[in-house]
């Protein structure tokens, strides 16, 4: 929460997340080393992650309702993921966060939160 009691999700915005996800994934898409690690059709990671990044940021509850706990590590444990790969997909949201048009300390408090997630899903 904020001095003015609001949510990083109320601050960004829903709107702003949902493209900030669609312009990872085009990011994404054309990365050789972690794109493998996708289905062929992106579409459903895509509406997953938007749906736990309004949840993670404070908004409402439907990727828990959807699919129970995020447990990130476990959900993603069957890839091999090291500093390289999560390097690459700071790397792409990096990208789509500068294409973002909320204030920069939304950005920023957003990148502490990516980047810590990010570190954390290392398994190798």
């Amino acid at each position: 929460m904020s001095e003015k009691g609001q949510t990083l999700y109320e601050r960004i915005g829903e709107e702003n997340i949902l493209k900030l996800v669609d312009d990872f994934y085009a990011e994404l898409e054309q990365d050789e080393l972690i794109r493998k690690m996708y289905p062929e059709d992106l579409l459903p990671a895509k509406n997953r992650l938007k749906l736990f990044f309004i949840q993670a940021l404070g908004g409402r509850q439907t990727y828990t309702d959807e699919r129970g706990h995020p447990m990130l590590r476990r959900r993603h444990f069957q890839w091999k993921i090291g500093t390289e790969e999560a390097t690459h997909w700071l790397k792409h949201m990096h990208a789509a966060l500068e294409k973002a048009t909320f204030p920069e300390p939304e950005k920023d408090a957003f990148w502490e939160y990516v980047y810590g997630a990010a570190q954390h899903m290392i398994n190798k």
